[in-house]
């Protein structure tokens, strides 16, 4: 079961690389002899010697090729680094191949010039996100909730969630490279639900990845409310003359209460605005206000 591999060279130009590796997986069915031809080098990582191509794998003379990326590795160093994402792909994460994750089409070691070699074919699942996290289509946003949360749940801590390695694949997420991922018993305390008031502090989550990834990507509305030049626990957003009762001492009751339902409209109207309306009608009506969201 051999790969043959072809990848360009940068000097001299037009050239060609050869290496045969083989595929140690007995489990797996594999042509007796396949090739990739690698058209494009993607990246070259700065501290080991790995790079990553596109091109093409073939898999029978007569057959049809499949677009992929390999992913390759010299040295102990580095064929270890591939060895371990190889290991997660077919192991912990391998029901999400080809939802969250590209599909695994294989690992391949041997021997080369460069010494031990390794390397990983996946499917090519598009190009990296450019657009700040923050700016990201919702959708695109709430796929990133969903894969990342999977992952976790799969016991793997990815630990290089770069815009380089989040893919857009069609309009959703998918992603890529876990050579620096662990294993991981994820300590989630709450649902993570997407327009809800963020998490005060990152023990209400429990999960230092996830917390801090969706604050980037900006799935929630603030945990506070800034009244009378101070921040106040989002808590407070929902009754008025509690937060009220936060204004300084030398305000009249009126005036704090005034100022109490100013803030908190803003505050409606800038974050939950398809519920605006509906809390607006309420107040005129006098009935208590409230919104639909989960704020514990």
């Amino acid at each position: 079961m051999a790969l043959i591999l072809s990848l360009p060279t940068e000097y001299p130009l037009e050239t060609l690389e050869t290496y045969t590796l083989r595929n140690l997986d007995t489990n797996v069915s594999w042509p007796s002899e396949a090739t990739f031809h690698g058209e494009k080098h993607l990246h070259a990582a700065g501290r080991i010697q790995i790079d990553v191509y596109r091109g093409k794998l073939t898999l029978s003379p007569d057959g049809p090729s499949i677009d992929v990326v390999c992913k390759i590795g010299f040295g102990k160093k580095a064929k270890g680094r591939i060895a371990h994402e190889a290991s997660l792909y077919n192991g912990k994460l391998r029901h999400l191949q080809g939802v969250y994750i590209p599909l695994c089409h294989g690992y391949f070691v041997g021997d080369t010039d460069e010494g031990m070699t390794g390397c990983l074919l996946v499917a090519y699942c598009g190009e990296p996100i450019r657009e700040m996290f923050m700016r990201l289509p919702p959708i695109f946003k709430t796929g990133l909730v969903h894969a990342l949360i999977a992952i976790h749940d799969a016991g793997v801590e990815h630990r290089d969630l770069a815009h380089r390695n989040i893919l857009n694949c069609n309009g959703l997420p998918v992603i890529i490279v876990f050579d620096d991922a662990v294993d991981h018993e994820c300590g989630r305390l709450i649902s993570i639900e997407e327009g809800a008031p963020a998490p005060s502090f990152l023990s209400d989550i429990g999960c230092v990845e996830l917390y801090q990834f969706f604050l980037d990507l900006r799935i929630w509305t603030p945990a506070y409310i800034m009244y009378t030049g101070n921040f106040q626990p989002i808590e407070l957003a929902f009754d008025a003359h509690a937060l009220a009762r936060t204004a300084p001492s030398h305000w009249s009751p009126k005036e704090a209460l005034q100022e109490a339902y100013r803030v908190i409209t803003a505050h409606v109207k800038k974050y939950y605005p398809e519920q605006y309306d509906e809390w607006k009608a309420d107040l005129a009506q006098g009935r208590r206000v409230g919104l639909r969201v989960n704020i514990s």
